[in-house]
């Protein structure tokens, strides 16, 4: 279970990444690496952590990498904390931009591309929500190639009707008719926590959907209605099985969530492949180069890419682990 985000995460402002010097950050991520392979670190283990921790910090490095997850727990070390200024200051080369006005710019872009008031607030909810928790690879840095530039390629419909194809007292089967996963998630988990509450199970199905965000978000509906969410989905073939170099499967999240007696849930929300195509995207945009591993070519060789356009980062010949 995670607890609530550090504060400068949870602020009203999201940070605007600038591009950071690769090769140190690389440098990094092997000294961090090797420190945490090791079978006998040393007494001095605690103070080596620190010192890559803080340079990693600075470097740009994200506080939720598995890396750092492992060094903070093994070793003690501590994400290093915000100096406090007079207020929110960004670092140089760095802008914050409010949640407020991202809202409004979200909920406007949406509305100016055809999705109905209400249900363009609702998608912009589930957006805005990736980028409170940090999840920058689906937040609104998806919200032109994923949403945007898909309705106007006539690829899904920015007015989400829904229709119950078939409903007993514990499930439902719901057509999506191309329209806005975005919309069409919340709504069916809404229906699927009504049927919870009153039967004790509540399961939906969703057909002809689209890309419907982070998959916690619902897992978190039903964990903050008292029960327990589970939820998943099915994405294109981008990812290359084991031993493999073709992409053959999807990313396919399956995402669990549950109350506790916590003041928050418990959530593990993830892909089921190493990387999620977000990420990729996502260091593309920054113009940081994928790390080790992540893509592959269709030789098996380890790409470094670059660049965040879809049709360079997932062609045919190259697959995600």
């Amino acid at each position: 279970a995670r607890k609530p985000l550090p504060d400068e995460r949870t602020k009203n402002s999201t940070l605007c990444r600038s591009v950071q010097s690769m090769a140190d950050f690389a440098a990094l991520r092997t000294e961090l690496s090797a420190l945490v392979g090791q079978a006998d670190p040393g007494v001095d283990a605690k103070s080596v952590a620190q010192s890559i921790l803080d340079r990693w910090a600075a470097a740009g490095g994200s506080p939720d990498d598995v890396l750092v997850t492992i060094t903070t727990a093994a070793y003690g070390a501590t994400w290093p904390a915000k100096k406090k200024t007079g207020g929110a200051e960004a670092p140089p080369g760095f802008k914050f931009v409010p949640f407020e006005w991202l809202q409004r710019f979200t909920t406007a872009v949406f509305r100016g591309i055809g999705v109905p008031e209400d249900q363009a607030a609702v998608c912009t909810d589930v957006l805005m929500e990736s980028d409170r928790r940090g999840i920058d690879s689906h937040g609104i840095g998806r919200l032109k190639p994923i949403y945007y530039d898909r309705i106007k390629d006539g690829i899904l419909n920015p007015v989400t009707k829904m229709d119950i194809v078939k409903e007993t007292e514990t499930t439902a089967v719901v057509d999506a008719n191309l329209g806005m996963g975005l919309y069409a998630g919340p709504k069916c988990m809404e229906m699927a926590i009504a049927k919870a509450k009153k039967n004790g199970l509540g399961m939906v199905v969703v057909r002809n959907s689209t890309h419907y965000g982070i998959a916690g978000y619902y897992t978190l509906q039903a964990a903050r209605a008292g029960c327990i969410g589970i939820t998943g989905t099915n994405a294109r073939p981008s990812i290359a099985p084991t031993h493999g170099v073709e992409p053959m499967l999807g990313t396919n999240p399956l995402t669990i969530g549950l109350p506790t007696d916590e003041e928050f849930p418990f959530v593990i929300d993830c892909a089921t492949s190493v990387t999620q195509r977000g990420k990729i995207e996502m260091w593309g945009r920054e113009h940081r180069p994928t790390p080790p591993g992540c893509v592959i070519s269709r030789d098996g060789k380890i790409l470094f890419l670059t660049r965040c356009r879809d049709k360079y980062l997932h062609g045919k010949d190259r697959a995600i682990h």
